[in-house]
């Protein structure tokens, strides 16, 4: 389970930056196969980020690892929670307006 929300990025090209991968030292990156991610790019601040949002509490399961020294490449694929976190909310559209009845 991945605990907290978190920001993800779907363009590889961002993960040069120090700020985010870099090129040196020990590091781990994570590739997700994830449905549930929402698109921020029309909200951020750097849309050229390609900014997806992790949602809490979303479940993965580790489907590959691959160490090359200093870089840990770990492969996880979202799968189903057992029970709904959060229970859909019911959309109710209500019938359109007739401007030429009376109301009675």
């Amino acid at each position: 389970v991945w605990w907290g929300f978190s920001s993800c990025t779907t363009a590889v090209n961002v993960l040069n930056s120090n700020q985010f991968l870099g090129a040196k030292g020990d590091r781990t990156m994570f590739t997700l196969q994830c449905l549930s991610a929402k698109d921020i790019r029309k909200h951020s601040y750097y849309p050229a980020e390609d900014e997806v949002l992790l949602m809490a509490a979303t479940q993965f399961k580790v489907i590959g690892c691959l160490n090359q020294g200093d870089l840990h490449i770990i492969q996880l694929e979202e799968t189903p929670p057992p029970f709904p976190l959060m229970q859909p909310v019911p959309v109710i559209i209500s019938p359109p307006i007739d401007p030429t009845s009376s109301g009675k």
